[in-house]
């Protein structure tokens, strides 16, 4: 049996800090990291290196432009696109009133609750968390079949 080719990650995010915390320790456990520093450059990327998973920012440079990132992609003509699993990574709760989930006193966000993506976490991420949830989408992914 062969290696298996490590998962690749595109992070869409602005900021270099953020993007570097992040990309550290997803290689650290041996992921494949590519990042681009707003929606249209990651959409570019999304398209030229296939990621498994998107880490988003919807707050960027053009203002709101991962929530139109997201939508892009949910209406995209190819599947792989379009079914691509989408984690938000948000400070948005800290600078607006305006709320991605339900108001609950576990702090947890419901997959599809306003933004059809796959989960929320709010910056700084907790990274073991956050790791959790990117080995449990990609194995739901893997189930699916080929893609």
């Amino acid at each position: 049996m062969g290696e298996r080719t490590p998962r690749k990650i595109l992070i869409v995010q602005d900021d270099i800090e953020t993007v570097e915390a992040v990309k550290l320790v997803l290689e650290k456990n041996g992921y494949d990291v590519a990042a681009a520093p707003n929606a249209e450059d990651g959409m570019k990327q999304l398209r030229a290196e296939r990621p498994d998973l998107v880490l988003l920012d919807v707050m960027m440079p053009a203002g709101t432009e991962g929530f139109h990132f997201v939508w892009a992609l949910r209406k995209d003509a190819e599947p792989e696109c379009r079914d691509m699993p989408i984690i938000v990574l948000t400070t948005i709760h800290e600078s607006s009133p305006l709320r991605l989930y339900a108001d609950r006193t576990d702090g947890a966000y419901g997959p599809y609750e306003y933004l059809p993506v796959q989960a929320f976490f709010d910056k700084p991420v907790d990274m073991p968390k956050l790791l959790g949830k990117i080995e449990q989408l990609l194995a739901e992914k893997e189930g699916a079949g080929p893609t």
